[in-house]
């Protein structure tokens, strides 16, 4: 569990994410686990009820649209302590504009990009659950 509340809320910030991203929690300290919520009230409430969490490291998240993405740890008062992160992919709007195939050069740079953020990625998101 963080040392504060908005430790992730704070990594999080100024990071940006897209379409095609993972997001991937690993811990090897258990017990603890990862659930994506629908809606920021379920985010906020640590709303544990719906869905099934992933209770397995690494935990593995494709980002697919543009939106608001929501993960919590359901394992006792972790989400109330903290142990939550909200995703912004995109501009957050759930419309997507038309995709449009980019050249070798756009495409290689994309992927490079994805791997710089997935690796950044990791080295923090590996501490989720470590605390």
């Amino acid at each position: 569990v963080p040392h504060n509340k908005s430790y992730y809320e704070n990594w999080v910030g100024g990071k940006k994410f897209e379409v095609g991203d993972s997001l991937e929690f690993i811990w090897s300290i258990v017990p603890h686990n990862v659930l994506e919520v629908t809606t920021k009230t379920e985010y906020d409430s640590c709303v544990k009820t719906n869905g099934t969490p992933e209770d397995t490291s690494p935990a593995t998240f494709d980002l697919t649209k543009n939106g608001t993405y929501y993960y919590i740890c359901t394992i006792g008062s972790h989400c109330d302590s903290g142990q939550k992160v909200t995703i912004v992919v995109g501009n957050g709007s759930s419309s997507s504009p038309p995709i449009s195939m980019p050249n070798n050069h756009a495409a290689l740079s994309a992927v490079l990009s994805t791997i710089t953020i997935v690796a950044a990625s990791l080295v923090h998101l590996c501490s989720f659950l470590l605390y």
